[in-house]
């Protein structure tokens, strides 16, 4: 887990690339990457809690980073956009 924050970086850029080209997708991705992390973070921290494990804090780090990044770039899109998306009028 070297790596933690290039892969932080990638996310983030990622992400970014997927707000400025498809507002939807990026939504979409947003709303389900960060439960899913989030709940994987709590997952982990509960049985960690349990029962000790040679995890490097490092991971723990990566799955609060995967959690939070996406949902600070959709504040920021949110906040650019004024709360108005493209695609909520195609609905």
């Amino acid at each position: 887990m070297s790596r933690f924050k290039e892969i932080l970086v990638f996310e983030a850029i990622v992400f970014i690339g997927f707000w400025i080209s498809n507002e939807y997708l990026a939504a979409l991705l947003t709303f389900i990457a960060v439960p899913i992390f989030g709940g994987v973070l709590i997952i982990s921290l509960i049985a960690e809690k349990i029962e000790r494990s040679k995890i490097s804090k490092d991971y723990f780090l990566l799955m609060i980073g995967l959690a939070i990044i996406p949902a600070i770039i959709f504040f920021i899109f949110h906040v650019i956009n004024a709360g108005e998306y493209n695609w909520l009028e195609s609905l």
